[in-house]
């Protein structure tokens, strides 16, 4: 087998490079870092409303997938997948304990969620309720006020013919 030899990286002369570019660009350390700036995952908590929809999408995600598997399928090279499983072996101790706490944290989590779900269904349902009842009451003060602006309206003109025919009021 021939003799290969793989060129060497100058590390050094590759940050010099970078330097170079950052300050023929113009950009200062002062600028925006990576820390600054929001990640999509961040982006998905902002929300301005309350959304039913993406609650009851959370609340089926977080129920299908509470469970942590500490140990996922291995695949790849045989021998990284042997020196993977002697991993999880020297490790597995330390690991399920702290994959059934975990599960056990998301379970709860999930349940607390679902809670939280049914409560605002039950109070939406309360209110409407309560709305109903109000708008019951309403139109029968509505339809009390009508009889009664009608009674005074008969009484008005039973007046008025009085008042016309010079007879005196009752």
């Amino acid at each position: 087998m021939e003799n290969q030899t793989t060129p060497k990286i100058n590390v050094a002369e590759i940050m010099e490079s970078i330097r170079a570019e950052i300050q023929e660009m113009g950009y200062s350390s002062d600028m925006l870092s990576f820390a600054d700036i929001r990640s999509d995952a961040e982006a998905e908590m902002e929300m301005e409303q309350f959304d039913a929809d993406m609650l009851r999408h959370d609340v089926q995600y977080l129920t299908a997938n509470h469970r942590l598997e500490p140990y996922p399928k291995l695949s790849g090279n045989p021998v990284s997948v042997f020196f993977k499983k002697i991993a999880r072996k020297l490790t597995r101790f330390d690991m399920e304990p702290c994959a059934a706490e975990q599960s056990s944290f998301n379970a709860s989590v999930a349940q607390a969620q679902q809670q939280i779900e049914l409560y605002i269904q039950e109070s939406r349902l309360h209110s409407t309720r309560v709305l109903l009842e109000r708008i019951e009451i309403l139109e029968l003060q509505q339809k009390n006020a009508h009889i009664a602006m009608a009674q005074m309206q008969a009484q008005i003109q039973a007046l008025q013919q009085q008042l016309f025919s010079g007879e005196e009021p009752s």
